[in-house]
């Protein structure tokens, strides 16, 4: 079952600016707990067997193969930032905040806050020290030796819920494709595209555009499925490669979404300047980097924490526009301009030099 989600509904819970400074340090300080205790509840999808009403703890438990009691504390945390509510019968009910950690809801973040508790990504905090020290990511301690992308490679339950996560977030796509105008290009390719929703929704909207959905095996998976899902998948060619080796010539337009962020400054020059030389002498053609932009000074912005998940994780980074100008002139590019889109995320727009 789905459901239309009103987005701008205020969640329930305590207001957290009160209380005085040291106060604001302990609630910072706990959001570690309660973080661990939001992907837990994520994990074991108890949020869809609130879809209908509110339920009993009991009822829960059963439902999710976990203990009681234990249950109960987990979600009295979460209700106490507002992800559920107690009822005074002692049932649980989902919050309009709640609502996003269903599996089957435009929008789910179930699978992104699985991911974020995904042991080989949680782990690396426990030793941030060494990154900071360092300035080295502290990933492949974690996982053996071995790269995030590596690491999902040989552990494909993580790479299930990795691919979900991605893909989840449905929204996004819908949202990209109407903050910008994509109606001169056509043919557009989305680089490291996954399942292709993204690609998919502004097919949609440009009926007389081609498409080409450029990724690894194991993550095109499924696009076939997506592809006839949006109508496209006659205008639409599904092409297995590798970024850091080549990128399929041909389109006017080439797309990537949150795919720079997983990779170091010399990595992502080598992407985009595959690019770059996919697009030849195509003067008018374009690079589209889907990705936040780390505002200036020193107001909270999801991307400034999200910076530090990369830097222990993948040893890598999110970037405000300074870097992007960087990183696109160290590849051939020079940036036109940014749009505005589904928050923390910027369109940025890149053409060859």
């Amino acid at each position: 079952m789905t459901s239309s989600l009103v987005v701008d509904q205020q969640p329930a819970g305590p207001t957290f600016g009160s209380g005085g400074p040291q106060h604001h340090l302990l609630t910072v300080l706990a959001g570690k707990m309660i973080s661990s205790t939001v992907c837990v509840l994520a994990q074991v999808g108890v949020a869809d067997h609130m879809a209908d009403g509110p339920r009993t703890v009991e009822h829960l438990a059963e439902a999710t193969g976990t203990d009681p009691g234990m249950l109960y504390r987990f979600l009295r945390a979460a209700a106490s930032v507002g992800i559920f509510a107690e009822l005074p019968d002692g049932r649980f009910e989902l919050t309009g905040t709640g609502e996003y950690l269903r599996s089957d809801v435009p929008g789910s973040l179930r699978y992104l806050a699985w991911l974020y508790g995904e042991e080989s990504i949680w782990n690396c905090f426990g030793y941030a020290v060494e990154t900071l020290r360092t300035g080295e990511s502290t990933g492949p301690k974690v996982r053996g030796g071995k790269g995030w992308f590596e690491y999902m490679e040989e552990h494909p339950e993580y790479a299930e819920v990795f691919h979900r996560a991605m893909t989840g977030t449905s929204n996004m796509a819908a949202q990209v494709a109407d903050s910008y105008d994509f109606s001169r290009f056509g043919h557009i390719a989305d680089v490291g595209g996954g399942q292709g929703r993204l690609l998919a929704a502004i097919l949609g909207k440009n009926p007389d555009a081609r498409g080409l959905l450029f990724d690894q095996a194991s993550a095109i998976t499924g696009a076939a499925e997506v592809l006839e899902q949006y109508g496209v998948a006659d205008r639409t060619e599904c092409v297995v490669g590798d970024f850091f080796e080549s990128v399929t010539p041909g389109p006017d337009a080439y797309l990537l979404k949150a795919i720079l962020h997983d990779w170091n400054d010399d990595d992502s020059v080598a992407i985009l300047r595959n690019i770059r030389a996919a697009l030849g002498d195509k003067k008018d053609g374009r690079v589209f980097i889907v990705e936040a932009v780390v505002p200036d000074g020193n107001d909270w912005h999801f991307s400034k924490a999200m910076d530090i998940a990369m830097a222990v994780s993948l040893g890598s980074k999110e970037r405000n526009l300074r870097d992007w100008r960087g990183l696109l002139s160290a590849s051939g590019f020079e940036l036109v301009g940014t749009t505005k889109t589904m928050p923390p995320h910027w369109i940025i727009e890149a053409r060859p030099v």
